[in-house]
């Protein structure tokens, strides 16, 4: 799909492609969803600020229609438990190729699913939960490597 000559100076575009890729969400490179999305947002906000809404309510309302289930992403669990957890174990110029790492392996793929982590995850009765057990992941498969 040939991005539209416009797309590059699209604030809600640019900040969802930005999110996606530093986030690492699977639709990261995928420019119908980030278009649509961002068309979605401008909406919201043109629908705000008709309604008389000063324009940073309505910049916060669209900010929530770009962002909607994409809060946290299953890099960003693993991130920050190897960022809490590990950071004896690993220094911190790896973390983040560890964690992309992580998060292909079935060990922690099975976890995230079973806490249902798919970018809204936000509860923070099961976090507690879901980081002890990733983190017996973690361990296991950091033994496994001899680190």
């Amino acid at each position: 799909m040939k991005p539209d000559k416009y797309e590059e100076l699209d604030f809600y575009v640019q900040y969802l492609r930005v999110h996606l890729k530093d986030h690492h969400f699977e639709k990261k490179n995928d420019s119908k969803f980030i278009k649509s999305r961002a068309d979605k947002a401008l909406d919201t906000y043109l629908a705000e600020f008709m309604d008389g809404h000063p324009p940073f309510i309505c910049h916060e309302k669209a900010m929530r229609t770009l962002l909607d289930g994409l809060y946290v992403s299953r890099y960003d669990v693993v991130y920050h438990i190897i960022e809490e957890d590990c950071w004896l174990r690993l220094p911190p110029e790896v973390w983040e190729t560890v964690a992309i790492h992580l998060t292909a392996l079935p060990q922690i793929d099975c976890v995230l699913d079973r806490y249902g982590v798919n970018g809204n995850f936000l509860d923070r009765k099961r976090y507690s939960v879901l980081r002890y057990e990733i983190l017996g992941a973690i361990t296991e498969i950091l033994d496994g490597y001899g680190l």
